[in-house]
């Protein structure tokens, strides 16, 4: 499945990289004998193409310098030898064309093309089709707002126009192999993706806490009427911010995933203690980092252990007092103007500084289970594992407080005291497995 996706994208691409060279080829000539009528080359039809490459040309509704200017990008990389006719030479002055934009690469001896390049191409020197162009670009949604091309100046303060040309990672990725992109875990984007295997009835909660996530959900399903709408985006926010907080175990992480999963969104949980610094200012650049790669992608972002980032500001007593509160200051400004979902998770949900707890749109309190949802915990866990007696489950049901978490710790831990023995999972097994956990929490095996 996934050689054919490429199989697809790859002929989408060798005819939009047939149509750019035919422009080329075209356009040169006409330049170079201008009283010949100019031989404008159809675009291919790509309506009955299922790329996923076609599908994004049509479903942003790509104009044709648009298509043109990703033909370059890609051209660039797979077939860098279609703009060696614009190395051509003004003999009287001994330089390149200024008419064709680009740039001439040294090191590599390759024509770098720009957007002037672009706009030569499909407008020569039509200059009213050149400021149209350049106001459409500048406010164009699939190239501002989805980050498909890294646009970059060739020499400082220069116009728009003078801006090489380059598909960011995630559209190559798109484009070539159809997958949609996952940044890798670094010091620059430290957060790893959060995936499940699980399903939503694997989520055992009560009944307002579930209704609390399907309005969350909603939300989610929502989010691009919010924001093509004009008037409801002045009153409605186009990001969402919600707090999951309660005990450990009881369904917060497992929430953020199923919530991802249930939208096809992808979810990165945050690896704070890579985030924080203790230098002055690093804190910030960090978090900018993570905050410019993932503006307008609708990742979920999963703030777990949130407290140590979110607390409460202070009274300024001293330099670090107030380099902590403009550190909290600015952790606000990026929050309130992300667009997508952003979940914090705590253990200690007072710890929270007000001034967040104002933007936030949801707080879903995860309480430790009561005895019905631990029963159903239980037994769902053992589910084709164990067959318990009924009246077994709903004992440790009753006399056992114990979150999700601690029930899957336990029974791993009777798992592997019958694999040692080499049995079956047994009753003691499953209750040592409870006297360990709640040792570990400072409870006694025997309190009710």
């Amino acid at each position: 499945m996934e050689h054919l996706t490429i199989k697809e994208n790859a002929n989408t691409i060798l005819k939009e990289l047939e149509w750019l060279e035919l422009l080329i080829n075209n356009r040169l000539s006409h330049f170079f004998n201008p009283k010949e009528e100019f031989d404008y080359p159809l675009p291919p039809v790509l309506t009955r193409d299922e790329s996923v490459f076609a599908k994004f040309i049509m479903q942003n509704e790509l104009e044709d310098i648009d298509r043109i200017i990703i033909a370059m990008a890609l051209a660039k990389i797979v077939k860098p030898q279609l703009f060696d006719p614009l190395l051509l030479k003004n003999k009287t002055f001994d330089t390149h064309y200024a008419n064709f934009g680009g740039l001439y690469d040294k090191s590599t001896g390759r024509f770098e093309p720009t957007l002037a390049t672009a706009t030569f191409l499909c407008y020569n020197d039509n200059l009213l089709d050149k400021l149209n162009f350049i106001e459409r670009f500048t406010s164009k949604r699939v190239f501002n707002h989805n980050e498909v091309l890294v646009l970059k100046p060739i020499d400082e303060g220069d116009h728009c126009l003078n801006q090489s040309i380059n598909l960011t990672a995630e559209y190559y990725e798109l484009i070539v192999t159809g997958k949609s992109y996952s940044p890798r875990y670094s010091s620059s984007f430290p957060a790893k993706e959060l995936k499940t295997t699980l399903d939503w009835k694997h989520l055992i909660v009560n009944e307002q806490l579930f209704n609390e996530i399907e309005h969350v959900s909603t939300w989610i399903s929502h989010q691009r009427e919010i924001e093509s709408n004009i008037y409801l985006n002045r009153i409605v926010n186009t990001g969402y911010k919600c707090i999951f907080y309660g005990s450990p175990g009881t369904g917060k992480t497992l929430t953020a995933a199923l919530l991802g999963k249930k939208h096809n969104l992808k979810v990165y949980r945050v690896d704070l203690s890579q985030l924080v610094s203790k230098y002055i200012g690093e804190t910030e650049k960090n978090l900018s980092r993570l905050f410019d790669k993932a503006e307008n992608r609708r990742w979920i972002l999963f703030f777990d252990e949130a407290e140590s980032l979110f607390s409460k500001r202070t009274e300024v007593k001293d330099s670090k007092d107030k380099y902590a509160n403009q550190q909290t200051g600015y952790l606000l400004q990026r929050i309130e103007n992300y667009n997508g979902l952003v979940i914090l998770a705590t253990n200690l949900k007072p710890n929270i500084d007000k001034a967040f707890s104002r933007r936030i749109q949801s707080h879903l309190y995860f309480p430790l289970p009561k005895t019905e949802e631990r029963y159903k915990l239980w037994k769902q866990s053992f589910s084709n594992i164990v067959d318990f007696p009924d009246h077994f489950l709903k004992t440790i049901s009753e006399k056992y407080e114990l979150s999700g978490g601690n029930i899957k710790n336990i029974i791993q831990f009777a798992w592997l005291s019958s694999k040692k023995l080499g049995s079956n999972i047994k009753e003691n097994h499953v209750l040592a497995g409870i006297k360990k956990e709640l040792s570990k929490e400072g409870k006694s095996f025997g309190t009710n």
